[in-house]
């Protein structure tokens, strides 16, 4: 019923943990495809021992290195199941994972469910979302639900999604949206479904924060694609959906401050790429001030970018050394 497509990319040392919950899971109503992405480790090798082990329920593909979003489609060209979701090899699942998704599907006769999570590090693990009951919603409700109240956001691991809705509509992972690929592609999909279920309650998918991950790498012209995804919500919604559109441009203004800290850091910071973002900032920032969600010292750091980004790399720095290196 489901096909896991796990995208990988030199993951030797955390594919071990991530396959031994997806191989252990109290429902064998699935199978495991393995992307490996051009790995330059033993990523692959670890994939063919998985294969050989595991013929029923493990299948590989190998391909040339082409990232993230291109690992991701080619699962879903060579996928078997009825069901897609995407598993990252550096996380790790509850052995309920698989059954939950087919549970609340049924339950629901959901076109897409979307399920809780943990957010781990070497020495904690805290929940992802606070409890809620799982709730039946259209799909346009899920669709604002991405970045509206209750907020799902667009990770792809803890989704399922209908191979059918997939290939029906032609969609695809694209390869320019920065990190947040997924959001586009979940909030494409959703344009198409009739039907959606959130669980946030039932957490059946530990998300690992390691150091070097993407999403804390240094900066690099790649992840304004992240800007991106959000201006092609906005296009999409436009003036129907006034507040949807008012969120994405808080989210634009909050990826343009962080992306500025980014660049400001790097041992040769763009002057262009500066410009670029400082524009975004001063033109979205009555919209980001208004919004409840955001703290005061989140508010002020936008102000001082906003102003001067020399003020705001001092206050920046002041910040993170007070706080031990966060904020």
């Amino acid at each position: 019923m489901i096909t896991l497509v796990v995208p990988i990319y030199n993951m030797e040392a955390y594919l071990p943990r991530c396959m031994d919950s997806l191989l252990h899971q109290t429902c064998r109503d699935y199978e495991i495809l393995l992307i490996d992405d051009g790995s330059t480790d033993s990523s692959g090798a670890l994939c063919d021992r998985y294969t050989a082990e595991h013929p029923d329920l493990v299948r590989v593909i190998h391909k040339p290195n082409g990232g993230l979003s291109s690992a991701r489609n080619a699962g879903i060209d060579a996928a078997r199941g009825v069901f897609l979701v995407f598993p990252d090899p550096d996380d790790w699942t509850e052995p309920h994972y698989v059954e939950s998704f087919l549970g609340y599907q049924w339950q629901y006769q959901a076109d897409f469910v979307c399920l809780g999570h943990y957010v781990d590090t070497d020495s904690d693990s805290v929940p992802g979302r606070a409890d809620a009951e799982p709730r039946a919603m259209t799909g346009e409700e899920a669709r604002r639900g991405l970045l509206l109240p209750p907020r799902m956001q667009g990770f792809s691991w803890n989704k399922l999604y209908r191979v059918d809705i997939i290939r029906a509509n032609g969609l695809y992972f694209p390869d320019n949206m920065g990190t947040t690929e997924d959001l586009y592609f979940t909030f494409r999909y959703l344009t198409y479904c009739r039907s959606a279920c959130y669980a946030p309650s039932c957490r059946v998918y530990h998300y690992y924060q390691r150091p070097n991950s993407s999403t804390r790498s240094p900066f690099s012209r790649d992840k304004l694609g992240t800007i991106r995804t959000y201006e092609h919500m906005i296009a999409a919604c436009g003036e129907r959906d006034p507040e949807l559109t008012q969120m994405a441009q808080t989210e634009i203004c909050t990826a343009a401050v962080n992306l500025l800290w980014e660049n400001e850091s790097a041992p040769h910071p763009d002057p262009e790429i500066r410009k670029a973002l400082l524009v975004r900032i001063r033109a979205l920032l009555p919209a980001y001030l208004r919004q409840s969600q955001y703290g005061l010292g989140r508010k002020f750091q936008a102000l001082a970018a906003a102003h001067s980004p020399r003020i705001f790399m001092y206050l920046k720095k002041a910040i993170r050394t007070l706080s031990g290196g966060a904020g």
